[in-house]
């Protein structure tokens, strides 16, 4: 049985996902590694509009955040760095448009009936939905933003740190047991 993109990311998140557009970025093993979302689906904001759904990247950017002091370092260097800080800047804008392509009028105005703040959130806010761009929040949808096809300095700084391994079974034996458990 071949399941469709969709089923796969909902097995590799746990979770059934009612907000998937596409799938942006497969892994080395054809399996989804990174996924557009709707911005705004059911009166429901997503500002991070790249999601993460590989579990073997998950684990690994999850072990950068919880094992190393990366994120105080790229907070440090954003400050310090002014190429940086600009580069992170044009990524943020660069995000912001894309995620304001996807929405049409009709949820923009649905968007700004529900609050100012909500729209201006979905217009201006940077990666992964971040309203103070002097700091650095969350790797893994900068990670997903590089993956996407963004020219993310963090995102690409995560990737450099992180290796594909040889051979991995993670999403197959996740499919393999859902498959096994629903006939």
């Amino acid at each position: 049985m071949k399941l469709q993109d969709k089923r796969i990311i909902e097995i590799q998140l746990n979770r059934k996902i009612d907000n998937f557009v596409k799938t942006i970025y497969y892994c080395p093993f054809d399996y989804p590694a990174v996924v557009l979302v709707d911005a705004f689906k059911n009166n429901n904001p997503a500002p991070t509009i790249y999601w993460l759904t590989c579990p073997y990247l998950t684990y690994e950017v999850d072990r950068l955040e919880s094992d190393s002091d990366l994120i105080d370092k790229l907070g440090k260097k954003l400050k310090e760095d002014y190429s940086f800080r600009k580069a992170m800047n044009s990524a943020h804008k660069s995000y912001a448009k894309k995620r304001l392509k996807l929405l049409d009028n009709v949820q923009l105005k649905k968007a700004e009936m529900i609050s100012e703040d909500l729209l201006k959130t979905l217009k201006l806010s940077g990666i992964g939905g971040i309203k103070d761009k002097n700091g650095i929040k969350c790797l893994h949808t900068h990670l997903a933003d590089y993956l996407a096809g963004g020219n993310n300095p963090v995102g690409r700084i995560v990737f450099s740190k992180i290796h594909w391994p040889q051979d991995c079974q993670i999403c197959s034996e996740r499919i393999d047991k859902f498959v096994s458990s629903s006939n």
